[in-house]
């Protein structure tokens, strides 16, 4: 860890500013999900639409986000996990309910995704960076996906288990709810549905109006994210493990489930249109 103290002082004066910062008044929306998952376009939508706070956090376990925000006090400004901590320091209650989005994507797309996305702060996605350098990088990757996010966040972060409700496929999303939180769930696969579902979520009778966002081919590493993707391929066994698990047999149908088969089983993989 460096001890720059340039990025040190930059770090503290964030901080304080940010302990400044006012929030706006009412209950808040949360943007609850793991990274690379279409995330950053619902919560700019939110923030356009939503007159209260709006949040957009990826965990809630509060020992995590002390270690999260220890690292980067040396080489960011954790907004997000500053954010996470403020909304623990006041839980969802039926006097203030949260309303929280989130959303699930084919875990081998979003390991790659995620994968790429600290590449520039993290120093390894650089002008002389090739395929193969990012492959040994990638290393056992699919074999730690994260299968049982819904179990080890929505679960002990708002007291949902969100398989004890069928997932409505033709719908394309699903709305659960309780006394202290209602919680929207959608798939990255299908965001088309997003606008008139946000709009139904907030009571607004016109569709949410949702931004492209953090697209990772549109970004400067975007052709070359593109040849990774098409280089890299999972194992049948990791296949399985991906496609068997609860959360995919859950959100998905089993016609879906055969295409994200399909795409990382075939030389070059079908085109990602969402490519986040």
């Amino acid at each position: 860890m460096t001890t720059d103290l340039p990025a040190r002082f930059s770090y503290l004066i964030a901080r304080t500013r940010y302990r400044w910062r006012s929030s706006p008044p009412g209950a808040p929306v949360v943007v609850f999900s793991m990274a690379k998952t279409g995330s950053s376009a619902l919560a700019a939508a939110l923030r356009d639409a939503y007159r209260g706070p709006v949040h957009h956090v990826h965990d809630l376990d509060p020992e995590f986000l002390a270690r999260e925000e220890r690292q980067y006090r040396w080489d960011g400004r954790p907004w997000r996990i500053w954010d996470a901590q403020r909304l623990l320091r006041r839980p969802p209650s039926p006097a203030r309910p949260w309303r929280v989005v989130s959303i699930i994507r084919d875990p081998i797309a979003q390991t790659m995704s995620a994968f790429f996305q600290p590449g520039q702060r993290r120093g390894y996605l650089h002008a002389e960076t090739t395929v193969g350098s990012l492959q040994e990088r990638f290393g056992d990757r699919f074999d730690r996906l994260p299968l049982r996010w819904f179990e080890n966040q929505v679960l002990p972060g708002l007291g949902i288990d969100v398989f004890a409700t069928p997932f409505d496929h033709q719908r394309g999303y699903q709305v659960i709810s309780t006394p202290t939180v209602s919680l929207l769930l959608l798939r990255c696969e299908d965001l088309a549905v997003a606008p008139a579902a946000l709009g139904e979520f907030l009571g607004s009778a016109d569709p949410l109006a949702v931004p492209r966002a953090n697209v990772g081919v549109e970004k400067g590493y975007g052709e070359l994210y593109e040849s990774f993707r098409a280089a890299v391929r999972p194992t049948a066994s990791q296949l399985d493990c991906a496609y068997r698990s609860q959360a995919v047999q859950h959100f998905y149908t089993a016609e879906e489930i055969d295409r994200f088969r399909a795409r990382w089983s075939v030389p070059s993989p079908m085109g990602d249109e969402l490519g986040r």
